[in-house]
């Protein structure tokens, strides 16, 4: 009997919500309760990761629902291991995202043919980005008897680098074969703070290094020129640096100037925050509207601010159309760069 009578409210319970109006589910209905993951593609004391710190803690402020978050520290094949899980494994529902490294689409023209690239960079959902341009400066120790970038021409440099494929090690090489510098990259320091470390022991004396990640790692050297700035990589001068050239602005010709630009391109999309591919696009326009919330909230600008990044936050369409002009770069280019630099 029991059976019966519970068999009867279902069927009856099931009838009196199929009458019902359907009432769509609404942002505060989906994040209530959900827990957001922010990936940061390397961990410790970079840029990176305390900014997955930092909007964890603010984007929930802003999205109804009040959702918790969290960062999540993903680090590996130089911030291809985020990449990739943030493409294939990720859940697709609006509470996966990530900060790109800046040379993620670049990385997959350069490594097309290694098969490490499992992931689509233009297959993101663009959020934004924190400012308009994340340059990185090739330097030298201030002792050194390099001064300039026609220095490096006359005398050989050692430059402190990671592995093939990093900024550090791509800028550098691509150097010598377009501009007929004399950098040798020594590789296998698996930290800039390594790198740096390296430089006040005299083991290099150089490398190419983040900005703001410099400004937050060593401060003093900027503020008592204990380095030299020989060059900018990136698509636009840095506001500190407006007497510095880029090294695109070091030739004239057409071509090695759009090489140039592909060794720059880990510098270009300025910190990129986007969702899983195939998040919902209501979803999609929440997680857009909470960052630009973020980037108007004072606390997070003053964060910004200690980790030497000027915010200039850019539209989803700034960061598509970055991803996707580096992505059109001339495959004759790509495979000259390959060639040249020893992308293995």
């Amino acid at each position: 009997m029991r059976l019966q009578i519970t068999k009867w409210v279902c069927v009856g319970l099931s009838a009196a919500a199929l009458a019902l109006p359907a009432r769509a589910q609404t942002a505060a209905d989906f994040y209530r309760g959900k827990t957001i993951s922010v990936l940061s593609p390397f961990e410790g004391a970079g840029s990176y990761p305390q900014i997955a710190i930092a909007l964890a803690a603010h984007l929930p402020k802003y999205i109804a629902g009040r959702p918790a978050a969290i960062a999540q520290f993903m680090p590996g094949a130089g911030g291809m291991k985020m990449a990739t899980y943030l493409y294939k494994l990720a859940p697709k529902d609006g509470t996966s995202l990530g900060i790109l490294f800046d040379g993620t689409a670049s990385a997959q023209l350069l490594y097309a043919d290694q098969g490490v690239i499992e992931y689509k960079a233009d297959a993101f959902t663009p959020l934004g980005t924190l400012t308009k341009g994340d340059q990185s400066v090739l330097i030298v120790r201030g002792d050194s008897a390099v001064k300039t970038v026609e220095d490096a021409r006359a005398r050989e440099v050692v430059v402190g680098g990671a592995a093939a494929g990093a900024g550090n090690v791509v800028v550098p090489r691509g150097m010598n074969f377009i501009l007929g510098t004399k950098f040798k990259v020594l590789t296998g320091y698996p930290t800039m703070a390594g790198i740096l470390l390296a430089m006040e022991q005299n083991e290099v004396d150089a490398t190419v290094v983040n900005w703001s990640n410099l400004g937050q790692l060593k401060p003093d050297w900027i503020a008592e020129g204990k380095i030299r700035v020989l060059a900018q990589v990136g698509g636009v001068r840095h506001r500190d640096l407006p007497d510095v050239r880029l090294i695109s602005e070091l030739t004239d010709n057409a071509r090695d100037k759009e090489t140039l630009a592909l060794i720059s391109a880990n510098s270009m999309s300025g910190k990129g925050i986007v969702a899983a591919p195939g998040t919902p696009p209501e979803r999609v326009a929440i997680l857009r509207g909470a960052l630009a919330q973020v980037m108007r909230d004072p606390e997070f600008v003053r964060f910004l601010h200690t980790q030497k990044i000027d915010p200039e936050p850019q539209t989803p369409e700034f960061l598509a159309e970055t991803i996707a002009r580096i992505l059109k770069t001339d495959p004759a280019i790509v495979k000259l760069v390959r060639e040249k630099i020893d992308v293995q």
